[in-house]
């Protein structure tokens, strides 16, 4: 294989999957925002 096709599978698995990027986040706790991003909508979409 050509040396620009083995640095970009090597640059490729260099990354998590796409499942272990899930995992990760999952494995996170849950952000309380103050306020809630629906609020911010909200305010933000009553404006005149």
């Amino acid at each position: 294989m050509s040396q620009i096709v083995l640095r970009e599978i090597e640059r490729a698995l260099a990354h998590p999957s796409r499942q272990e990027l899930l995992k990760a986040i999952r494995s996170q706790p849950e952000a309380e925002l103050d306020p809630s991003p629906a609020e911010l909508l909200r305010e933000g979409r009553d404006r005149p």
